[in-house]
């Protein structure tokens, strides 16, 4: 539909934005904080700090994990090799049988390994985790303290 040249509301004064006089920041900061940015600043860090510091400690936690997993697929492929080469021998039944056994044994003791490993990342794990809870707790409280 084309534009008839009618209009449906006001012409625009040529000016966006909110009224003069409603600056919204002046009145919904504090005085204080508004005059020094520096302590705004400083205020947002502290109350992110303990955010950041457990972003950092879950990220080395799935690196660890991930590095885990790795070498546990390594071993899987190692064992896999061997297998395939012990099939691939000349020999007889009762031979075959001993290499197979053999190696299943040596699987077995390296997976107990891994498992062992795996126990001590999750108790090292939930252990700085529970530390950075309870440093954040006592922030918490240290806060709640210092407010009037």
């Amino acid at each position: 539909m084309a534009n008839s040249g009618r209009s449906s509301g006001q012409a625009p004064s040529g000016r966006r934005g909110p009224k003069a006089g409603s600056n919204i920041a002046a009145r919904t900061v504090p005085a204080h904080l508004n005059s020094d940015r520096g302590v705004a600043l400083d205020a947002c860090r502290d109350a992110l700090a303990p955010t950041l510091h457990a972003q950092m400690e879950g990220l080395k936690a799935i690196e660890r994990f991930g590095r885990y997993q790795y070498s546990v697929a390594g071993d899987y492929l190692e064992w896999g090799v061997a297998q395939a080469r012990a099939n691939l021998t000349l020999g007889t039944p009762v031979e075959h049988f001993a290499s197979q056994t053999t190696l299943c044994a040596q699987f077995g003791e390296k997976l107990q390994g891994r498992v062992r490993e795996f126990m001590n990342l999750a108790s090292e794990t939930r252990a700085s985790f529970n530390q950075l809870l309870g440093e954040a707790t006592a922030r918490l409280a240290e806060t709640i303290k210092q407010s009037p």
